[in-house]
């Protein structure tokens, strides 16, 4: 699915507000089924006007056949936001692309979302738009699959990725990577918790899923090699690792999951926020208190963090700043296309709340 609208114009035409539009875009909810079917039966029907880009290894480069868009084509050109269907359930992509647009807009770019669907991931099928000469460059989001990456690369685009595939080595100095820090306030909190005598930890994130970016890998590892220099262990089978975003929206699988588990951490570290509150709402529904029975930290600082129920323990990123960041350096990219690839770390910002068991004492804020 191609968006060859930005948030701003499908909301004009729509008579909507731009909060509504990513909203339904982002799954999060809040939203009358009638506006969504709305705004999603719009897109369709801009969609059904375009065929897909061909897979990459069919592709000859041939972009003089792609039909052009109305209304499509700023004076500078188009940057493509591509990512896929299962960009979560939270507002953290939409505070980046807020950063990202910003920053498009002041300098008479036009943001292009690509949304693409499993079936588009599988046989590399891309939106044609990625084909069209007035695109200029592309910003990859929770794309990470290696393959989608070299084939992304293979349109010869300027190129931008905001998180990045596990094996994210072969791709330096072949794109540009803005990321976060992952490991040192996760290395910080597991210290403090078991420095408050706890000792059974376990992970919750989708590490199996070839689309998942070193992110999460990166707070995995952290938790596991802190535990490891504390002669401590992880709770393998207490952990949730192979479950996706559509098995965490799954209430009755959380809670009959939590209910065969052998041993109950007293400690769960995730890998965002927005795993962090369905886990808690399932232990809570199973009648698990937070953080008297269990401890619980995510990460990301998304706005529903703060408003959950006990207010979720987490490590904010500056997400709005990241998009900033991700398009000041694709347009920089675009003017000077022979400078050196940047490897952008951006630090994060522990924020203690009430899912975790008192910590006065054993951090420094």
């Amino acid at each position: 699915m191609v968006m060859k609208y930005t948030i701003k114009e499908l909301a004009s035409e729509l008579n909507l507000s731009r909060n509504t539009v990513a909203k339904v875009l982002n799954g999060k909810g809040g939203v009358s089924p009638k506006t969504e079917k709305l705004v999603l039966d719009k897109i369709r029907s801009i969609n059904q006007a375009e065929e897909p880009a061909q897979p990459c290894e069919n592709l000859s480069a041939k972009t003089d056949n792609v039909p052009s868009v109305p209304g499509f084509a700023p004076a500078r050109g188009n940057i493509l936001f591509l990512t896929c269907t299962s960009f979560n359930h939270s507002d953290f992509w939409i505070v980046v692309m807020k950063g990202i647009e910003k920053v498009l807009k002041a300098h008479n770019y036009n943001m292009v979302i690509g949304i693409m669907d499993n079936q588009d991931i599988e046989k590399l099928r891309f939106p044609s738009v990625i084909a069209h000469p007035d695109t200029r460059g592309i910003i990859l989001v929770e794309l990470c699959d290696v393959r989608i990456c070299e084939a992304v690369l293979s349109y010869q685009l300027p190129t931008v990725t905001l998180d990045m595939p596990r094996e994210y080595e072969a791709f330096l100095g072949r794109m540009d990577i803005i990321t976060m820090e992952n490991k040192k306030h996760i290395r910080e909190i597991v210290s403090a918790l078991i420095k408050k005598g706890c000792s059974r930890f376990a992970f919750a994130g989708d590490l199996s899923s070839k689309n998942v970016g070193r992110g999460f890998q990166e707070r995995y590892d952290a938790v596991c090699e802190t535990l490891e220099d504390h002669h401590l262990s992880l709770l393998s089978e207490s952990c949730f690792l192979r479950e996706t975003d559509q098995l965490f929206l799954n209430s009755a699988y959380l809670t009959e999951k939590v209910k065969k588990l052998r041993e109950i951490p007293e400690v769960y570290i995730c890998g965002n926020d927005w795993t962090a509150l369905q886990l808690a709402a399932a232990l809570q529904l199973l009648g698990y208190r937070i953080p008297e029975d269990i401890s619980i930290v995510g990460f990301d600082n998304i706005n529903e963090a703060a408003h959950a129920v006990p207010p979720l323990t987490t490590i904010h990123t500056n997400k709005e700043y990241m998009g900033i960041a991700a398009a000041n350096c694709l347009l920089n990219r675009i003017a000077n296309p022979d400078i050196p690839y940047q490897y952008c770390q951006y630090m994060t910002e522990l924020v203690l709340r009430s899912s975790t068991i008192d910590l006065t004492g054993e951090l420094c804020q």
